[in-house]
Order: structure tokens, then C-alpha cells, then sequence
């Protein structure tokens, strides 16, 4: 069948295209994560065991509490929320509530100070009582961390010992002064150069909190969000998350 000279113009140039977009690679797919910092040193080393595995890449947004209300609140992109458990089941903007695992309270002091020995309760007890000021999230602010230490120090036995509630986070209280001792989340002592990590609060305490992961109402592919939340759960990242503080107790 004779195609007059334009038409193969046409249908040449269409074929060109077809061509183009085939051998263009599809656009990148993402999860956008939202994790406090306390957990985002796991996040971002089970992210990439996860984007080597399916070659989804991870992106990290949050941070403190409060901004990761805000970016909620907002209907800002996200896929996966990870938040203590509490805070999880009390907001409408995430769907459904996987338990990931549990980070505990850490004890710290300034970098280049005495570093106390937190070995036992006793020694614990004994730390807290001669500290020029025990600082740590104000429970005030409706911090998980906060009000389980503000429980802690309620007992009867750290009666003595000079509370300093901050808003956000409790190291700010070391570096200017007000306190000698900080109660916040391990990993986030860990990761800062300007203080020294006496260690966990003692057992006997149970200084943690538990963590949950969820799907974010405004995901756009709500599939995708639970395959990286499979992943982060799966017993073959309980080893990661363990070195990065994070203890899981929900691996399958």
C-alpha cells in the first residue's frame, strides 16, 4: 500500500520516539522515610542494604518530633513514618502499626569531662545524685523518652537529684552548663562528637522505648512502603539495626 511522503515522516518520527522511551531508563522509584534521630542511623543503614536488594533507593526526611508532626500534618510526600509506638497509634495521617524495635536511654556527659561508672543501679543512682543537674527532654513537650525518664526520676530514690527539663534535646542542657549529665536516646549520644557515652541506663530501669513503623496517608504507592517495611523488620536486619542501637523485637 503506497503511504504518502509525509505519513512516513510522521510514523518515523513516532517510531523514534517509542524507541527512545524504551531504551530510557524508567524513572527511579523512591521511599521517602520520616525518622526521628535516634533511629535514623539504622534507617539509613538498612536503606541501603534495601536499595543494593531492589534497587528502590530511600530517601530520609524528619528528624525531631515535632517536624515530623508538621511534614504529617502538612500532607508532605512520605511513605513510611517510624515513631515510638505511642505517638504511631494516636495519628490519623499513618496507616496500620508494624512494631520495629526498641532503643534505650542512654546516659552522657560532656566531651573531655569525668566520665561516671553507670554499671549497676547502684552506681547509677549514685551518678545522678552528685550531678550538678540531670537534663533530659521535657516530658512537657509529649516526648516518649521524656516522660519515661521523668518516671524514672519520680521514685522515691533519686528524690536528690537536680532535674533539668529542656526543650528538645537534652545535650543542650551540658553545653551550657545547667546540667553535668544528659538522659536522651543512645544512638543520638553516640553520634555526638561533643559528648562522652557513660553508657545505657541500667536493665532495672527499662530506660526504653518501643518504635513502630507505619504506612503515611499521603504515600503514593502504599505497596512499596511495606516492602521496605518487610525489609526493615526481617530477621536478616536485626544485626544492623543492633549495631546502630536499636534492638528488634519483631523480626520474622
Amino acid at each position: 500500500m503506497w503511504i504518502p511522503k509525509q505519513s512516513n515522516v510522521r510514523l518515523s518520527s513516532i517510531a523514534l520516539l517509542v524507541l527512545a522511551a524504551m531504551a530510557a531508563p524508567a524513572c527511579a522509584a523512591t521511599v521517602t522515610v520520616l525518622a526521628p534521630a535516634s533511629a535514623a542511623p539504622g534507617v539509613q543503614a538498612v536503606a541501603a542494604q534495601f536499595t543494593q536488594a531492589t534497587g528502590i533507593a530511600v530517601t530520609m526526611g524528619g528528624g525531631a518530633r515535632d517536624k515530623i508532626f508538621q511534614a504529617l500534618k502538612a500532607g508532605d510526600p512520605a511513605d513510611v513514618v517510624l515513631l515510638p509506638s505511642l505517638d504511631i497509634v494516636e495519628l490519623p495521617s499513618v496507616m496500620g502499626m508494624t512494631p520495629l524495635g526498641r532503643i534505650t536511654v542512654g546516659v552522657g556527659v560532656k566531651a573531655g569531662t569525668s566520665v561516671p561508672d553507670i554499671s549497676t543501679p547502684e552506681k547509677f543512682r549514685h551518678a545522678l545524685l552528685a550531678a550538678k543537674g540531670v537534663a533530659y527532654a521535657d516530658p512537657a513537650a509529649g516526648t516518649s523518652a521524656g516522660k519515661l525518664i521523668e518516671r524514672i526520676l519520680s521514685a522515691p530514690e533519686f528524690a536528690g537529684v537536680k532535674r533539668v527539663p529542656v526543650q528538645g534535646l537534652a545535650v543542650t542542657a551540658l553545653a551550657s552548663g545547667q546540667a553535668s549529665i544528659a538522659l536522651q536516646m543512645l544512638p543520638e549520644l553516640a553520634a555526638n562528637k561533643d559528648v562522652a557515652l557513660a553508657g545505657p541506663v541500667p536493665d532495672a530501669y527499662g530506660a526504653s522505648v518501643d518504635f513502630s513503623a507505619g504506612i503515611a496517608a499521603a504515600s503514593i504507592d502504599a505497596v512499596r512502603a511495606q516492602s521496605f517495611i518487610s525489609f526493615m523488620t526481617d530477621a536478616k536486619a536485626a544485626a544492623v539495626w543492633k549495631a546502630n542501637g536499636v534492638e528488634i523485637i519483631n523480626s520474622h
